[in-house]
């Protein structure tokens, strides 16, 4: 499944390599920015970081869909005030349940992780299914990703692994006499391509679940029915009490032979 995921990703990214790049370079910049001159105010530099996670995760979905992607859209969850609201609203609720569930003494990282992946489509609910309401996308959520947790996990620490080894390597080869300076230098490329594209990457393996999360919604599912009990006889049906029968059985008066004779 997760390399199935990390097949698709790869597929959708060759499609529009520099588009998606860019986009993910300018969201991490402007986040990087909100986070430097807002930081003094905290609820407006995490408010206006939200509102950008929100729209660069449509973009990276909209990007795995095919569909027209630009630089704008970076800016859709602050097009007006109803849809920040709703942003903010359903996003911070998220931020609050997960922040409240990793204050537990020794295992609140633990759970808090876990809420983090049970919650990871509430900004798809929010900015798609404007029915739900902000604090109980959440719940939707939970209920999606019933089942996916570990897969969504497994895809997110796997390319860090990889990346891990590959750092071993490379580092190992770079201490041989005479070429160890192009492993060295192969070191540094990595370095810099994989904190350029590991955003992007993962941003659209988040995309490729929850496709397949929504895929796994619109397919029949199985619904117990119990059978219907026995129909009732009706009146015409009904048998005779055991009186009425017996009565039938024996003769009548007018049948019944003359005892004078």
């Amino acid at each position: 499944m997760v390399i199935q995921i990390y097949k698709e990703a790869f597929a959708k990214l060759l499609k529009k390599p520099i588009r998606l790049w860019g986009i993910s370079l300018l969201y991490m910049l402007l986040t990087g920015l909100a986070e430097l001159l807002f930081g003094i105010i905290p609820g407006v530099a995490i408010g206006i970081c939200l509102l950008l996670e929100t729209s660069m995760t449509l973009i990276f979905l909209r990007g795995f869909r095919g569909e027209e992607i630009n630089t704008l859209q970076l800016f859709d969850c602050f097009s007006d005030w109803p849809t920040a609201k709703r942003v903010l609203g359903g996003m911070g609720w998220m931020l609050l349940w997960i922040f409240i569930w990793s204050l537990i003494p020794i295992v609140g990282p633990i759970f808090g992780a876990i809420r983090s992946y049970e919650y990871r489509l509430t900004p798809y609910i929010l900015m798609q299914e404007p029915e739900v309401k902000a604090t109980e996308a959440i719940k939707l959520s939970k209920e999606r990703t019933n089942g996916w947790k570990g897969k969504m996990f497994l895809a997110d620490i796997l390319i860090f692994v990889a990346f891990f080894l590959a750092v071993l390597i490379l580092a190992a080869f770079s201490s041989i006499r005479y070429i160890g300076w192009i492993f060295a230098l192969a070191l540094v490329v990595l370095y810099i391509v994989f904190f350029l594209f590991v955003t992007l990457f993962l941003g659209l393996v988040q995309s490729a679940f929850y496709e397949k999360i929504c895929g796994r919604e619109k397919e029949p599912v199985f619904v117990y029915v119990p059978a219907a009990p026995a129909a009732a006889p009706s009146p015409a049906e009904e048998p005779k009490p055991a009186e009425e029968s017996k009565s039938a059985a024996e003769p009548s008066s007018v049948d019944k032979p003359d005892q004078k004779g």
